[in-house]
């Protein structure tokens, strides 16, 4: 698997959708904005974002 900043994936127990971003510093996290704010994880190294990745999401279909 390969990260991609930019690429969207769907929580598999809450069905929301979050975007993978990549920082300055080469770290990631999943971030989403809705009715209730803007949310975002703790960033991590991308090793470990593949980890929750394959573990609690699966990728959103492009539009």
């Amino acid at each position: 698997m390969r990260l991609k900043d930019g690429d969207f994936y769907t929580n598999v127990m809450t069905n929301k959708v979050y975007k993978l971003n990549e920082d300055d510093d080469g770290s990631w996290y999943l971030s989403m904005r809705d009715e209730e704010g803007y949310h975002q994880t703790s960033k991590t190294s991308g090793r470990d974002m593949i980890k929750s990745l394959e573990g609690f999401y699966k990728k959103a279909k492009d539009s």
